[in-house]
């Protein structure tokens, strides 16, 4: 089987609020999230960690994903992203994100100005991006209203429609939550243009599952009882010893 590696463009999958007022983003209790990622049902594809932090007034999230397709004992495809995001008073006032999209590097920065967020991408230049903009970390409620987004991988502004589809469990789950739907109006033919979320009643991210190049992907979200997921991996540590 030929995967192109474009079917997992995961930096609005897996990596805006024009107009709303700032609000506290949902917590998750034990101040992290963890789901292990499948393909095609329950093919272990990966992993994806959220860790949260308090500095002061700070809200810090620090995000990791690894991904990596094996076919015949090689690895057809790997996916590396990095993400630290700093929150105040509900707003985004800062974000750095670094992607290893199986060779394919990317960059983004974005500070608070007092016009906006302030974004500078390795791909897409620099821009004003606004101040209420929600990047697509996805585990801040608050993106379920929303009309656009920041693009965390490729540094743009996608806009966006959602949907609420209702109560309704995550794939592989029996958690009770509530089914969110992105439609993204402003991908390229072929890329990922839908994304679903599921939320629990207190607002926690708690799955996610989207469809690329025919291939199902979901996030399956880790129990209370396993052990605590490792320490966040720095890009460069990896770079000396990669998994093959």
């Amino acid at each position: 089987m030929m995967i192109d590696r474009r079917f997992l463009l995961l930096g609005m999958a897996c990596t805006g609020l024009a107009g709303r007022a700032f609000a506290a983003p949902t917590i998750p209790e034990g101040g992290q999230i963890a789901f292990s990622v499948f393909r095609q049902g329950d093919s272990p594809m990966g992993y994806h960690r959220l860790r949260f932090s308090r500095q002061g007034d700070d809200l810090i999230m620090e995000k990791e994903i690894h991904l990596e397709v094996k076919l015949a004992f090689i690895t057809a495809y790997r996916y590396q992203h990095f993400n630290r995001e700093v929150w105040r008073d509900g707003r985004l006032i800062a974000i750095d994100t670094r992607t290893n999209d199986d060779g394919d590097r990317y960059e983004v920065t974005g500070r608070a100005t007092d016009a906006g967020l302030e974004v500078e991408s390795s791909a897409n230049g620099r821009f004003i991006a606004p101040a209420t903009i929600i990047p697509t970390s996805y585990w801040n409620h608050d993106i379920t209203s929303a009309t656009q987004l920041l693009d965390s991988q490729r540094g743009l502004i996608m806009e966006v429609v959602m949907e609420d589809l209702g109560p309704d469990s995550p794939p592989g789950s029996t958690l009770a939550a509530r089914h969110h739907r992105i439609n993204i109006q402003t991908n390229k033919p072929g890329n990922t243009d839908r994304i679903d979320l599921w939320y629990d009643e207190t607002g926690a991210w708690v799955g996610l599952a989207f469809e690329a190049k025919d291939q199902q992907i979901h996030y399956v979200l880790d129990g209370a009882g396993i052990p605590t997921p490792l320490p966040l991996v720095k890009e460069e540590d990896k770079q000396g010893g990669n998994r093959s």
